[in-house]
Formats: C-alpha cells, structure tokens, sequence
C-alpha cells in the first residue's frame, strides 16, 4: 500500500494513539507482563543485535510496527518524557488539514521528480527512527573489525543512540552532484571554487595520506573524471554557493520549497531507512554493491579480495538498483563523502532535540557523510560521522542536494 502525503497525517494520528494507550505498559521489564519480541528473520540489526522497532511511513508504502517502543533501561524516563512533549506536536500535524504542495506527480514515498535543470529527486517521507549507534552496536563493531584497525574514538561520535523524528516530507537528491552539473553552475556565475582560489585541494598520496597539492581542483582531481562523476574536490562553502545559485536557477522548483544540503539527521533516515540499516541496502556487506577501497583502488588497506569496477569515482548510479535504498536513492554507500548542512561536535548526540536536529552552533568544522572511494566499509556504514573544516576539499569529497520546506 502506498500512501499520499495527505494521507499520512491520518495514520500518524492513528499511530500515535495506539503508542498513547501502551506506551508505559511497554516500557515495563519483561517481567511485568510486557511482550517481548525479537527482529524478524531478514531485519535483524548490525552484528545480529535487535533492531530497535520504529514507526514507518517509509519505502513502498506506510508500514507500521505496532509492536511497541525499545525499551530504554535507565533512559526509559527521559523518552517518555519526549513522547509526551511531541504527542500534541503529532496530533496537531495530523489534523491541521495544512497540507504541503508537492511537484506535480508527486504524492507518494519513493516517487520521483526532475527540476528545470535535469537532477533528479525522490520523495523522502516523515518518519522516525533511531540515530546512532549503542555501546553495543559500537563494541560488536571494533570486535567484528578488529580494535588495531579502527579507532575507538573516530566512533565515538555516533554513541548514544537515540530517537529522532523527521517531520516533513523532503525531495532528496537521487544522485550526487555531477561534474557536468557543477560546470553548469561554474560557467553561468563565473565562479572559483576555494581550491581553486586558496592553494588547492588534497588528494590521495597513495598511503594513508592526502596531500594538499595546488593544481589540484574539480577540474583535476589527480584522475579522469566525465560529467557523470560525483564533482570531487568542493569544499563546504562552494557546495553552498552551487545550492544558492540553483534556488534562482531552477524556474521549475516549486513556490515554498528551496533547496539547501540535507541535514546530518535527515542524511542518516533516508540512507538507513526505519531498519536502521547499516548500509544503503541492508545490514550485510556486499563489495559489489558501492564503490569503496578495494582490489582496484591500489590502495594499502584496500580489500584485496573485493572488484567493484572502480579505482576512483565511478559514475553517478552505477551500483543501482543493488546498491539503492528501499526508496531507490543511489550511492549513498561509498562513491564519495557528502557535505552535510550541520556543524560537528562529537558530543551533539547527548543533547541533540529529537524534533528535526540540526546542529546550528558554530564550530570549526562541518559534517560530511557515506563513505568513499578510498574508504574501508566501516567507515561506509551509514552511522558514521566524519568532518572536516568548511574550506577544505578532497578527492573523495563531494554532496548531493535535497529540496525541503522552505525555512527548515
């Protein structure tokens, strides 16, 4: 079943009662007469953990799990406190008839839509979900990779785990930004980008190491890109100067709606979906599904055993459908990093609001996410947080744009 945008408010209303009537039942201990369930065969959590059950307007259509809310332990009372504080929040949402104008076309989750300039877009749902990972999921992980080959504390910024809500529907990019889409935007304002303009940018040496070369920019990475390719080398400041520039570009984009980079957390719902997968397509590795370190990158810490067709970037989409989420967004697993709009601070998760969280407080760098072509799956997962300051640039770095509300 697929469901209209104007349709959800309905089932979320529906939802939130059924939540309202069990809530505190669910948060009892096992022992008090609460049921106990275990994820279903094919939806269990990274490492085989339990996946945390959340509600879903996601996917194909709205699917819900009725199922009940993840008990929280010590945290039981501070989530029940949220629940309380949104649930007005979600009923006035649900019944104020204020309905948002999509594109024509576009009504239902997954469905997509191009703009003036030929990028194409796919309609993100409402949704919540839990962000993060737990102390679990963190040690299973170092067990399963091996302490000496990641560092306990490039993870720690994805602990604690905690449970966020998205509350607008968003036209997210299919695809990362192009070479050949930049180039449009870089001769219609004449621009330079900061690698261009500062001294250059930084490209892999070969080893752990990326050297800052000045002749290296978007136009030449260090190796042959088409108009295809995931633009590389853009730093946080040109991604934003290409985004205001599309805003009055684009006569297509519809009144009410501008484009902008997609928050950390609304990043991490579409690339993990209510699942909470670990990866774009599930919670199992597959080297054929993303571009990452492999055989071909030649690179020391490459997978030696793995092929996925690409030493550097591959073009925009070649891993699809396999390598898409559920709502068919493409390489958002490995290919290149992407700029997210928040700043970073290792420690946001521990104060961040659940209601639509962006990290607004300035610091020195901003959030990218996903992975890339010079980076071991681990580092691909779709929890893990990486950042970098707001002028640099990267061959492994690039973004994708989304179109939302505008004011959010």
């Amino acid at each position: 079943m697929r469901l209209k945008l104007s349709e959800w408010r309905g089932a979320w209303a529906f939802l939130v009662a059924q939540r309202a009537t069990g809530f505190s039942r669910r948060l009892q201990p096992p022992d008090q007469g609460a049921p106990t369930s275990s994820a279903p065969k094919g939806r269990q959590g990274p490492q085989g953990l339990p996946m945390p059950p959340s509600c879903r307007p996601f996917g194909t259509g709205l699917r819900m799990r009725m199922g009940a809310i993840p008990r929280m332990g010590k945290r039981s009372g501070p989530c029940l406190a949220l629940f309380k504080s949104t649930l007005l929040l979600l009923f006035a949402l649900a019944l104020s008839g204020c309905a948002l104008k999509l594109p024509p076309g576009v009504e239902h989750s997954g469905d997509a839509w191009e703009n003036g300039l030929g990028m194409k877009f796919v309609l993100v749902p409402p949704g919540e979900f839990v962000m993060g990972s737990s102390a679990a999921e963190i040690k299973a992980l170092i067990a399963r990779v091996g302490e000496g080959n990641i560092r306990p504390e490039r993870v720690a910024p994805e602990k604690p785990d905690h449970l966020v809500r998205i509350t607008k529907p968003l036209l997210f990019g299919r695809h990362e930004v192009t070479v050949g889409q930049f180039r449009r935007f870089v001769e219609a304002a004449g621009y330079k980008t900061d690698a261009e303009r500062g001294g250059g940018s930084h490209v892999s040496g070969g080893l752990d190491t990326w050297e800052k070369k000045a002749d290296a920019n978007w136009r030449s990475p260090g190796f042959k890109q088409a108009d295809d390719h995931p633009v590389v080398c853009v730093s946080w400041n040109d991604a934003a100067r290409f985004i205001a520039w599309l805003n009055k570009a684009d006569r297509a984009r519809p009144r009410g709606w501008a484009y902008r980079l997609p928050t950390e957390a609304e990043w991490e719902w579409t690339a993990r979906g209510p699942d909470r997968f670990e990866w774009a397509w599930g919670n199992d590795w597959d080297g054929t599904r993303a571009n990452f370190a492999d055989k071909s990158s030649r690179l020391p810490w490459g997978d030696k055993a793995a092929e996925d067709g690409h030493a550097r970037t591959a073009p925009v989409g070649s891993y699809s459908p396999k390598g898409d989420t559920p709502l068919g967004l493409a390489d958002m697993t490995g290919n290149v990093w992407e700029w997210c709009h928040d700043w970073f601070d290792p420690a946001y998760y521990e104060t961040s609001p659940a209601k639509d969280p962006v990290n607004k407080k300035e610091g020195n760098r901003r959030v990218e996410r996903g992975g890339g072509w010079a980076f071991t799956p681990d580092y691909c997962r779709a929890a893990f947080r990486f950042a970098l300051e707001p002028n640099e640039s990267y061959d492994t770095l690039g973004f994708r744009v989304v179109l939302a509300p505008a004011g959010r």
